[in-house]
């Protein structure tokens, strides 16, 4: 406001001093007393009297057209600067809002400030505008990343500084908003499924993530005759794991080499090439099982879920577990019970060689009569994962077995 003030002075003044110069020009400068007579009215005497045009000087041309110049310009001067005031008072609303939207997330995942520090030389910028993306998109995150890693100001020494911001910002397996775009996003206790794929075979394991940093985690060997498993003479191994109800991932890690200690860890190199599956259902298997099953309601489940009843009594059925893959199954009942069954009442059962310590929960969705006997189908409840491998390695030995016999 102070600047456009003083231009308005300078304007105002430059005007009036033109302004005046004009009038001055008009003033006469003749003598007071006329000496001239009637015949000087002639026309002839008229016209040889009057100067001519050309006699108006150049300069007041020019000064007229500064003049009007002048104002012209200055209108559109002073709108420009409005635009322009407009334009970067909208500019620091937007990034106050952009500053406050950060700091909300930093304080909401309790982000401190070295790590804010570090966060600041990993974008190369202040503006929080670019600093909120990669606070809010894991994708984005990595990419930023992968590109620090690749310029002249990355050391060796920052790497255990991105591993700590990644966990600062919550980007972790187990973050569900978040996209799983790097096995650094696994945590230590996480199990995984493995496989060892070897001259056409596959040999499945569950371990145990025991430790990770930057570059590499370590896992726990299976055991072979109550001993670890000599894992470095492979090459590669590949996981499996579920993430609740997002989907399926698989990708494989490089082998580096296995720890001569008490525990044998296994080191594997960490990867950003991850696979996303759809939710992996297995083909249905006939089982043709013999099975004691407890039925109760809907809600009396949910209930004890919620309050943890533990172990309580429940009706008791006999059936047949006709088929079974890993996103449900299918029930061959003789006869119902005397109140019936409703879809989404739930059936527990106990599955044998499985190494299930809890029953598996299923719930009822068509229950279909004929010929006096009735067929029922289920959906597995939500399992979490490690049912859900336990449940697909016991459908992978059923179906060995079954490919043996």
């Amino acid at each position: 406001m102070l600047r456009l003030r003083k231009f308005f002075h300078k304007v105002s003044l430059s005007a009036g001093i033109i302004t005046a110069w004009l009038l001055l020009c008009g003033i006469s400068r003749s003598p007071k007393e006329a000496k001239f007579g009637l015949q000087d009215l002639q026309a002839t005497n008229m016209l040889q009297t009057m100067p001519p045009l050309s006699e108006i000087p150049l300069s007041f041309y020019l000064l007229a057209a500064a003049f009007v110049g002048s104002i012209a310009g200055g209108i559109f001067l002073v709108r420009y600067l409005h635009k322009r005031k407009i334009r970067e008072d909208l500019e620091q609303i937007a990034e106050d809002q952009a500053q406050l939207s950060v700091d909300s997330e930093f304080e909401a995942r309790q982000v401190d400030d070295e790590d804010r520090d570090f966060l600041t030389k990993l974008c190369g910028t202040r503006d929080p505008a670019e600093l909120l993306p990669v606070i809010m998109s894991a994708e984005i995150f990595e990419q930023t990343v992968a590109d620090y890693k690749n310029s002249v100001n990355f050391s060796k020494g920052d790497l255990n500084k991105i591993f700590l911001l990644r966990k600062s910002l919550q980007f972790s397996f187990k973050n569900t908003d978040a996209g799983f775009s790097c096995t650094q996003m696994l945590e230590a206790g996480t199990q995984l499924e493995f496989q060892i794929r070897h001259k056409q075979k596959k040999i499945v394991f569950m371990s145990t993530i025991l430790d990770s940093n930057e570059t590499q985690l370590l896992i726990k060997p299976p055991t072979v005759k109550r001993r670890p498993a000599n894992i470095k003479q492979f090459k590669e191994l590949y996981c499996n794991i579920r993430r609740g109800n997002d989907a399926d991932y698989e990708f494989k890690f490089k082998i580096t080499g296995q720890l001569k200690t008490d525990l044998n860890a296994v080191i594997l190199r960490h990867t950003n090439k991850i696979r996303k599956l759809q939710i992996r259902i297995s083909e249905r298997l006939p089982m043709d099982l013999q099975m004691d099953f407890q039925l109760l309601s809907a809600e009396q489940f949910e209930m004890e879920q919620k309050f943890d009843l533990g172990r309580l009594q429940h009706q008791k059925l006999s059936g047949i577990i006709k088929d079974m893959s890993a996103g449900g199954l299918k029930v061959h009942l003789h006869e119902l019970p005397p109140q019936g069954i409703n879809k989404s009442d739930v059936f527990l059962f106990h599955l044998p060689y499985a190494s299930l310590r809890e029953n598996l929960a299923a719930t009822v969705l068509d229950v279909i009569p004929h010929n006096g006997e009735i067929d029922l189908h289920f959906v597995f409840r939500e399992i979490d994962m490690l049912t859900h491998m336990k449940l697909n390695q016991y459908l992978h030995r059923k179906k060995l077995s079954m490919e043996a016999a």
